[in-house]
């Protein structure tokens, strides 16, 4: 049966464009395949028509042999019973004539040999890659090994990124970065880390992507410039085979002398650091300030309507604004004596129990060094002075500000 270890996954989906049958879905956050139950594949054993087999292929000789599933669309009569039973919900009806069942893994291999990672493979035969990566203690900006695609450069909110040269490592300016984390969700080769973060990876789609074999001058440069290996020489004519699916990045493109190849990539919504945990419908909120008297670590600062700065009871004027921390990371990821850390917290929104992101703190840690209240960029972190709370400024999630809110304008999200 087929393996993929998704924890290190740059949703690049190749694998599912390579499938002949359909067989991976790579769009969520967990790729969905069919693993043949485990080599006791059910939509064979329901199968009443035989439609559905089990075959076995010898893969090494010295190896044992491998399962794979073969179908036969003359005797499938599209009962569904197949697609009822399948766990992993990849067997679909098409209401193709030539195939009407697909989902089902033929053990072509052609995931294996595609994925530019590795993390996909046969036990016992081509063992699955496991990333990991170490980033732990490399700061809240960290960059390893940027092929200079440019990728992330459009979506950064904060203007913080800097690409001197396409294939050229890009730069990101400390002061700038909000630490939202879209670079990193965005990066087509994992290669950007904010705030210490394995991030979760936008989706994306490839509407176009072309080739004009006219153009073409045969310089093989986007076939080095691959990171992935996605591009094959062609030495017959010249020219280059590009694939169907690859990470988009486009530093194929970007690299090609005569504007030979040409993509266009559809990215789904990135979800920065503010997306979740805690919300705040703005209509509702009358910026009285009672979410930030009651926030227990002063994460919440409120300027009311009369220009009062709540909590520190101050006259700012200006118009009425409302600030909170967004458990970015950024503080925890500076912090070299380990007194803040990103925990997370589990629940209830929507009636689902969930886990989400909260800062923690540890005051007997703490040196009051002050690399911490450096290191956020929305400016809430300060030094306290009370003695239990040396550095305050941190969202834990506890609530208090939601039910304190008179209007209900706060929420968990």
């Amino acid at each position: 049966m087929i393996v993929i270890n998704d924890n290190g996954c740059i949703k690049c989906r190749a694998c599912e464009g390579a499938c002949p049958t359909s067989a991976i879905d790579a769009t969520g956050r967990k790729i969905v395949y069919c693993d043949t139950c485990g080599d006791d594949p059910k939509c064979a054993d329901i199968c009443p028509n035989g439609a559905l087999t089990v075959d076995y292929l010898s893969i090494e000789e010295d190896k044992d042999d491998v399962i794979r599933l073969v179908f036969n669309a003359l005797k499938c009569d599209e009962c569904g019973k197949c697609t009822d039973v399948c766990p992993q919900g990849t067997l679909t009806m098409t209401g193709d004539e030539k195939m009407p069942v697909s989902g089902f893994c033929v053990m072509c291999q052609q995931c294996v040999d595609v994925c530019p990672i590795d993390i996909i493979g046969i036990p016992g035969i081509v063992e699955p890659e496991s990333i990991t990566y170490d980033i732990e203690g490399k700061g809240a900006i960290y960059i390893d090994g940027c092929v200079g695609c440019g990728s992330c450069v459009e979506f950064c909110p904060a203007e913080a990124i800097v690409l001197d040269e396409i294939g050229q490592s890009i730069a990101i300016d400390d002061t700038k970065c909000i630490k939202c984390g879209v670079c990193s969700q965005t990066c087509p080769w994992n290669k950007v880390f904010i705030s210490e973060k394995v991030p979760e990876k936008r989706t994306k789609e490839i509407a176009e992507f072309t080739f004009d074999q006219e153009s073409c001058i045969g310089c093989n440069t986007c076939v080095e410039a691959c990171p992935g290996n996605f591009i094959n020489p062609v030495g017959s004519n010249l020219s280059v085979k590009v694939p169907e699916s690859c990470a988009a990045c486009g530093l194929c493109v970007n690299l090609c002398p005569v504007d030979a190849l040409s993509i266009a990539v559809e990215w789904g919504d990135a979800k920065p650091a503010d997306a979740e945990g805690l919300g705040r419908d703005a209509e509702k909120c009358d910026f009285i300030g009672a979410c930030a008297l009651k926030c227990p670590t002063e994460a919440i600062r409120v300027v009311t309507k009369t220009g009062m700065e709540v909590p520190k009871q101050v006259e700012v004027g200006g118009e009425p604004d409302f600030a909170s921390c967004i458990r970015c990371g950024g503080c925890a990821a500076s912090c070299p004596n380990g007194a803040l850390n990103v925990g997370s917290i589990e629940l209830e929104i929507d009636g689902e129990m969930v886990f989400k992101d909260r800062i923690e703190f540890n005051p007997s840690k703490c040196d009051e060094c002050g690399d911490c209240i450096d290191a956020c960029p929305y400016d809430m972190l300060h030094k306290s002075e009370k003695p239990n709370l040396p550095i305050a400024g941190f969202c834990t999630l506890c609530g208090q500000c939601i039910t304190a809110c008179p209007e209900d304008a706060l929420c968990y999200k």
